[in-house]
């Protein structure tokens, strides 16, 4: 796996390509966006590590770029950044994680290993954020079988396969799903998940 560290303080890059290293991954370097830009067209990169405060550029301008351009490079935002503000602003731009600085080096491997995975992850304080938030904001009711539904959806299961664990019919589950769609006012399965990952109804593991 080739990751690229785009953070301009030179001791956490040196924490992180010490610690990527050890499992075997192939680190870059980034200092600023052009130099970043340079490594993303002229190699091939699996994971990007992007500090959101990254030199004299905000990230959040150039992330969206960066996933018109290159489709499949994994997003990892590395922040300091810790109010709810924040942390939405960043997950609207659809990156693939969030892990605030002061955590522990260690979720850093499991959120490349989690992304890599086609998860989106969110650090245990990133997740304590969007909790308390969700407590505090107008609280979306849903049935027994629309939670049920939901954590179908979120645990990655088909139609068909919502429907087995059920005992119900495809376009039984369609229905709820569509029941979702409204109360969530998305317009699809993509737009439920993050939604419902931002107010509080997964917490990494389990749908609740």
């Amino acid at each position: 796996m080739t990751i690229v560290i785009a953070e301009d303080h030179s001791l956490i890059v040196e924490g992180l390509r010490a610690l990527l290293e050890a499992k075997g991954y192939a680190v870059n370097h980034a200092r600023n966006d052009i130099e970043l830009f340079s490594i993303l067209r002229s190699q091939s990169i699996d994971v990007l590590i992007q500090d959101i405060r990254f030199g004299k550029i905000d990230a959040r301008t150039i992330i969206p770029t960066i996933r018109e351009e290159f489709p499949d490079v994994r997003i990892l935002a590395l922040s300091s950044l810790d109010d709810l503000a924040s942390i939405q602003s960043v997950l609207a731009t659809n990156v693939s994680g969030y892990v605030i600085k002061n955590e522990p080096t260690n979720l850093i491997l499991e959120a490349i290993e989690s992304i890599q995975n086609g998860n989106t992850y969110l650090s245990p304080e990133v997740q304590s954020v969007l909790v308390r938030k969700s407590v505090q904001s107008d609280e979306i009711l849903l049935s027994e079988r629309e939670k049920s539904v939901l954590k179908g959806i979120l645990d990655e299961k088909s139609t068909k396969e919502i429907a087995e664990v059920l005992f119900v019919s495809e376009k039984t589950v369609e229905h709820y799903r569509s029941s979702l769609f409204s109360k969530f006012d998305v317009k699809n399965v993509s737009g439920l998940v993050k939604k419902a990952i931002l107010l509080g109804f997964y917490d990494g593991n389990n749908a609740f």
